[in-house]
């Protein structure tokens, strides 16, 4: 038997324990779960995980809220959503994520088709960042939920991401049905 969940949250493992972790996490093959809800790691300690993403592949769902991994974490965790293709759930809840962040994540957005829950609660998201997260749905069509509550984003903007939404969803439902075959 193999562990295939771990959850740390509340322990405040700090940035030495989010690389430690990142460590274990590029050769652990059998973890699908992480949760690290409320730990410190930080920006160093995200993008130590963001690194450890590019050879995981085992990994599916990551909690990293109320960690402070800011906007250069995310830019990593972005970078790394380029390749990966595991990853699918991504909670990064008050995390001090702002615009810059953000059109990061939604620069990837627009070409990752594995990302279908990716929660941005309570960060510091305004306009510029909703602005391109409207874009980014515009054509991606694997993200199923969005968290955006609790930020600054104005009415305009998400007035743009809620006619993104809707066009991303008759897209979806227009796209043929993809079916394996094997000969």
């Amino acid at each position: 038997m193999q562990l295939c969940k771990l959850d740390l949250c509340g322990n405040r493992i700090g940035v030495q324990g989010g690389k430690a972790l990142a460590e274990a996490l590029k050769t652990n093959t059998s973890l699908n779960h992480v949760y690290l809800y409320f730990n410190e790691i930080g920006v160093e300690g995200g993008k130590a995980l963001a690194e450890a993403l590019k050879t995981n592949i085992s990994l599916k769902h990551l909690n990293l809220s109320y960690n402070d991994i800011g906007d250069e974490g995310v830019k990593a965790l972005a970078e790394v959503l380029k390749t990966n293709t595991s990853l699918q759930h991504l909670n990064l809840e008050n995390n001090r994520i702002g615009d810059e962040g953000v059109k990061a994540l939604a620069e990837v957005l627009k070409t990752n088709t594995s990302l279908q829950h990716l929660n941005l609660e309570i960060n510091n998201i305004g306009d510029e960042g909703g602005k391109a997260l409207a874009e980014a749905l515009k054509t991606n069509t694997s993200l199923q939920h969005l968290v955006l509550e609790h930020n600054g984003i104005g009415e305009a903007e998400k007035e743009m991401l809620k006619e993104a939404v809707k066009n991303n969803r008759e897209k979806a439902l227009n796209e043929p049905k993809r079916t394996n075959t094997t000969s």
